[in-house]
This record gives structure tokens, C-alpha cells and sequence, in this order.
């Protein structure tokens, strides 16, 4: 009986958490949800080969050639994003890293994957609301914050 009691008073304890926990999850818009389950599979598929900094990297230009695959008005500056690509093969302090052939394929490779995988998800984004996807991406272009744009001006 007492058993039974304790048992009881454990699950009325934990039921306001579990329901909290469900509103607060239920919180998050979706898009977010999608966006950070991309991050994490980049992550995985990457294995250590990048750094954060080249992460979003890649994901900004997988975000970039997704606007400028379905808003209009977003064209891709060729330049501006193998300059931004390009930081692939520098280190985190931007230094050039010394890779041989066979690992400047891997590099290469990697971020390939990297980059496909974040316009992927972009593109899976925008189809949740492509008005604001659009509307977004005009604020980000218009931004004096935004930086290492692709986007022809």
C-alpha cells in the first residue's frame, strides 16, 4: 500500500514536468526543428573534418543558393561564392591547410555533401511558408549586418 502511494505521488510529481516539457517542445516552430536537425546530420556526416566555423559556412551557402533557387529577384554572384567555398581549405585561424591531393579531394568532397545537404533542407524550409522565407531573405540582404553574401547586388 504504501508502495502504491509512492508510486502515485512519483507520477503526479513528474506529470507537470512531462507537460511542460511537451508545451515548451510544442513551442518551437517547425522550420527551427528542421533547420537544427539538418545542422546535426551535417555535423554527423562531416565527422570532425570542419569546424564550426566552416559549418555555417556551408550551411549560409546552402541557405543563399536556396533563396536564389525560388525567390525571384536573388541571383548567385559566381566570385563571391568560391571565394566564400574556398575557405573550405583554410584552418580555423584562416590559415591555409596543408593538404595533399588526396586530401583535398576528401575536403572537397565533404563539403560538397555538407553543402547540398543545408540547400536541401533550405529548400524543405521555404515550402513551409515561401512568402516569408522570401521576406526574410530580403531583411537578411538588406541587413548592414549581413556579411560574406553571394547574392549579386
Amino acid at each position: 500500500m504504501v508502495l502504491r502511494h509512492l508510486w502515485i505521488l512519483a507520477a503526479l510529481a513528474a506529470s507537470p514536468a512531462v507537460s511542460a516539457q511537451t508545451k515548451a517542445s510544442a513551442a518551437v516552430p517547425d522550420t527551427i526543428k528542421m533547420d537544427l536537425a539538418a545542422t546535426d546530420a551535417i555535423r554527423s556526416v562531416l565527422d570532425g573534418a570542419f569546424d564550426e566555423g566552416h559549418i555555417a559556412m556551408l550551411q549560409a551557402l546552402g541557405h543563399q543558393q536556396a533563396v536564389a533557387s525560388t525567390c525571384s529577384g536573388f541571383e548567385i554572384d559566381p566570385k563571391a561564392f568560391s571565394t566564400e567555398f574556398d575557405l573550405i581549405y583554410d584552418d580555423s585561424a584562416g590559415k591555409p591547410r596543408s593538404l595533399d591531393a588526396n586530401q583535398r579531394a576528401e575536403v572537397e568532397r565533404k563539403a560538397t555533401l555538407a553543402l547540398g545537404m543545408a540547400f536541401g533542407a533550405q529548400i524543405a524550409i521555404s515550402a513551409n511558408d515561401h512568402q516569408a522565407f522570401c521576406q526574410t531573405a530580403n531583411q537578411e540582404r538588406a541587413s548592414a549586418k549581413a556579411t560574406h553574401l553571394i547574392w549579386t547586388k
